[in-house]
C-alpha cells in the first residue's frame, strides 16, 4: 500500500482521536481509537468534499491539504490528550494481563476482531482480481454489482470533477441524490495513490475493521458485560432467519459435502420471500455507506446515553454534530439515531436535550433535502392482500405479516420483546430507551419511501436489528446462567438466529464458488476507460450502452446520457426509459439522432461490446465522429 494512503488512514484514527478528547468523556483507550476511527473518518471526508468544492476538483494535493486541515481541527481535543494517552495504553496492558475471565480483560475484543480482520481483509482482497491480460474480474456478486455504482460515483470525484455533485449516470440531472460520503472517502484515497478499484477496497476494509470493535466497546458501555457486548456483535454479524431449513433440504439431496460449494445463499430467497439479508454479505459488502452509518449510530447512541448520565451539554452538542452530519453518509441509519434521540429528548423533557436537537437538524434537514431521491412518495399500504412485503408472483409460498417475519428473523423480534418484559434483563434505563426501536420494525411495514423497488423498505429494518441485537444478545446471556437447562436453550436459540448468516458468509469466503470470480471488464475495456479518464475533458458527456459493468464511466467518472436502469430508478430518474429509447435513437444513428446528439451536448460514444448488444450502427458513426481511440473490442469517437 502506498505511503500516502497509510498516512491518510492513520490521519482519519488520529483526528477522531483527538476529537473524542473534545468531548471531554473518559474513555478506555479501544475505544477511542475505535471510536476515533469512524469519527476520524467522517471528518477528514467532509474536509476533502469541501476543500474539493472549494478548489472544483479533486487532487493529491487537495487531499494532502485537506488531511492537515482536519488534524489541525482535532488539535484542540490533543492539547488535552497528550497528557492522558499514556496512562490510558498502561490502563490497557494491565487489563490485558489479568486472567482471562476478569470482567476487565478485553481479550473478548480481541478474540472477536482477529478473526472479523480476517475474514475482511479476504472478502475484500477478492472483491476485484486480475485476470492476466489487463482486466479484471469481480470475486463476488456485490463487486460485480453493487460496486460498479460506488465505482463510478467515487470515479466522478477523483476524476470527473464532480464538483457541486451531479448524477453521473443521467446526463441534466444536477444533484447526486445518494448518501456518497464512502464514495468520495474512496476518491481520496484514489488520488493519494490507489486505483479506482482499490480506493473502493481500502475505504471498505478500513471501516469494516472499525465496526466490530465499535459494537462490542458500544455493547461494553451500555450493558458493563463483555458476554453481552460478544454475542451482539455474534447475533447481528451472523444474523439470518430460518433460510437454514433450506440447507438441511439442499443436504437431503445433494449430500453434505454441499458445505464445501454451497448452491445458493440461505438469508435471500425471493421465491420463499425471504428478504432480509445477513448483515455482512447483505449489508456491511454491498450497501457500502452501511459501513459508515451503523458505526455512527452506535457511537451517536453512546454520546447520547453518557450526555444523559452525566448531564454534560457538551456530549449532547457532539451527538447532535455527528447525527445531524450523518444523512451524507448513510440515511438510514441518521433516521434512527435522530428519530431516537428526539423521542428520547420528548419523554426525558431535560432542557439539555437542545443541545443534541438544535445541531442535529440545522445540520442535517438541508442536506437530506438536498439528496434525497427525485421522486420521493410516502406510500401508506395496509398488509390487507399482501402489502409491500408480499412475495412475488412467481414465489412458491404467500405470506402474512406474522409468517413474513418468522421467515425472515426467527426467533430475533420474540427475544427483542423477552428482554424488556423479563424483568431484571436489562437496566432500567435502557429497557424504557429500546422500545423506541420498535417503531422502526413495526412502521416500515406499512409504510414506504418509494421511488422505486418497494423492498428497499427493508433497509429501514437492518439499523433497528443493529440495536436490537444488544437485547437478544441480554436474553441469551441471561438464559445461559440459569444453568446447564438453560445453556442449552440459549444454545440452541443461537444457532437458530445464526445459522443461515454463518452459512452466507461461508459462501462468501469461499474462492471457487458458482460463477466467481467473473469478469467485469476486459483489457481492452479497461484502456478504454483509462482513456476516457485521462484524456477527455473532465465535463464531457458519454454516450454508451446500459449495462452495469461498462468500465467507461466506472473508471473516468464522466457524465453519460443514461446508464444501468436499475441504478438511476432507485435514485428517482423516472424518465429513464424515455432515455433508453433516446440514446439507441443515436446509438443506432436513426432518424431523430441528431436532434437528440445536439439536445445532450454528446461529446464522445463508445463503441463496444455493450454498445453492439444495445445495437450501435458503427458504420454511423465512423462517417460521423472522428476515431479518438481504438483498442481490440473498443472505439471512441469524437462527435463532430
Amino acid at each position: 500500500m502506498k505511503l500516502w494512503v497509510v498516512l491518510l488512514l492513520a490521519d482519519c484514527v488520529l483526528v477522531g482521536m483527538g476529537l473524542t478528547y473534545l468531548t471531554g468523556l473518559k474513555l478506555r483507550i479501544e475505544e477511542r481509537v475505535a471510536y476515533g476511527a469512524v469519527v476520524g473518518f467522517m471528518v477528514v471526508t467532509l474536509v476533502g468534499f469541501g476543500a474539493g468544492w472549494a478548489v472544483g476538483a479533486l487532487s493529491g494535493s487537495v487531499v494532502a491539504g485537506a488531511a492537515l486541515l482536519a488534524t489541525a481541527i482535532s488539535a484542540a481535543g490533543w492539547w488535552g490528550g497528550v497528557s492522558q494517552i499514556g496512562a490510558e495504553c498502561r490502563d490497557f496492558r494491565r487489563r490485558l494481563m489479568r486472567p482471562v475471565s476478569h470482567p476487565e480483560n478485553p481479550a473478548p475484543l480481541l478474540l472477536l476482531t482477529a478473526p472479523s480482520w480476517a475474514i475482511t481483509a479476504w472478502i475484500l482482497n477478492r472483491a476485484y482480481l486480475p485476470d492476466g491480460s489487463g482486466g479484471v474480474l469481480a470475486g463476488h456478486l456485490s463487486s460485480w454489482t453493487d460496486w460498479q455504482a460506488h465505482l463510478t460515483y467515487a470515479s466522478s470525484f477523483a476524476h470527473g470533477e464532480n464538483f457541486p455533485p451531479e448524477l453521473p449516470t443521467a446526463f441534466g440531472v444536477d444533484q447526486l441524490p445518494y448518501h456518497f460520503g464512502i464514495d468520495f472517502f474512496a476518491a481520496m484515497l484514489d488520488r493519494a495513490g490507489l486505483s479506482a478499484f482499490g480506493g473502493l477496497e481500502v475505504s471498505s476494509g478500513y471501516l469494516a475493521f472499525a465496526f466490530v470493535p465499535t459494537m462490542y466497546l458500544v455493547g461494553m458501555r451500555l450493558f458493563s458485560s463483555r458476554a453481552v457486548a460478544a454475542a451482539a456483535v455474534l447475533v447481528f454479524t451472523l444474523f439470518g432467519g430460518l433460510g437454514w431449513l433450506r440447507f438441511f433440504h439442499d443436504a437431503a439431496d445433494g449430500g453434505w459435502g454441499i458445505v464445501w460449494d454451497l448452491p445458493t445463499d440461505y438469508t435471500r430467497h425471493h421465491l420463499g420471500n425471504i428478504l432480509m439479508e445477513n448483515a455482512v454479505t447483505g449489508n456491511l459488502f454491498p450497501q457500502r455507506p452501511t459501513l459508515a452509518g451503523f458505526s455512527l449510530l452506535l457511537v451517536a447512541v453512546v454520546l447520547m446515553r453518557e450526555a444523559h448520565q452525566l448531564r454534560s451539554a457538551k456530549l449532547f452538542a457532539a451527538a447532535g454534530v455527528i447525527v445531524g452530519l450523518m444523512p451524507l453518509f448513510h440515511v438510514y441509519s441518521f433516521a434512527v439515531a435522530l428519530g431516537l434521540g428526539l423521542i428520547w429528548a420528548g419523554l426525558d423533557r431535560r432542557g439539555q436535550w437542545w443541545w443534541f436537537a438544535l445541531p442535529a437538524l440545522a445540520l442535517s434537514v438541508p442536506v437530506a433535502r438536498w439528496i434525497k431521491p427525485l421522486n420521493t412518495d410516502v406510500v401508506v399500504e395496509a398488509w390487507v392482500g399482501g402489502g409491500w412485503m408480499q412475495a412475488p408472483s412467481y414465489s412458491i409460498d404467500t405470506d402474512s405479516l406474522l409468517t413474513f417475519w418468522w421467515r425472515n428473523a426467527g426467533v430475533f423480534l420474540l427475544l427483542m420483546l423477552v428482554a424488556q418484559v423479563w424483568r431484571g434483563t436489562l437496566p432500567r434505563v435502557l429497557m424504557w430507551a429500546s422500545i423506541p426501536v420498535w417503531l422502526w420494525l413495526i412502521v416500515p411495514n406499512f409504510v414506504r419511501v418509494d421511488p422505486s423497488h418497494p423492498w428497499n423498505n427493508t433497509h429501514w429494518f437492518v439499523p433497528a436489528i443493529l440495536l436490537g441485537s444488544f437485547l437478544v444478545a441480554s436474553v441469551l446471556v441471561r438464559l445461559a446462567s440459569a444453568g446447564w437447562f438453560g445453556a442449552a436453550g440459549a444454545a440452541v436459540l443461537f444457532l437458530a438466529l445464526t445459522f443461515a448468516g454463518a452459512l452466507d458468509i461461508w459462501k462468501a469466503v469461499d474462492p471457487d464458488v458458482g460463477v466467481w470470480p467473473h469478469p467485469i471488464a476486459s483489457g481492452d475495456g479497461v484502456a478504454a476507460g483509462e482513456w476516457a479518464r485521462d484524456e477527455a475533458p473532465a465535463d464531457s458527456v458519454f454516450l454508451i450502452g446500459f449495462e452495469h459493468t461498462h468500465p467507461v464511466p466506472a473508471l473516468s467518472g464522466r457524465q453519460t446520457v443514461v446508464g444501468y436502469a436499475g441504478w438511476i430508478n432507485d435514485l428517482g430518474v423516472t424518465d429513464w426509459p424515455v432515455r433508453h429509447e433516446q440514446a439507441r435513437t443515436m446509438l443506432g444513428g436513426y432518424k431523430g439522432a441528431e436532434e437528440l446528439i445536439d439536445d445532450y451536448g454528446v461529446d464522445y460514444v463508445v463503441v463496444g461490446p455493450i454498445e453492439r448488444r444495445a445495437g450501435v450502427s458503427e458504420e454511423y458513426w465512423a462517417s460521423r465522429g472522428t476515431l479518438a481511440f481504438v483498442r481490440g473490442e473498443y472505439s471512441i469517437y469524437e462527435v463532430d
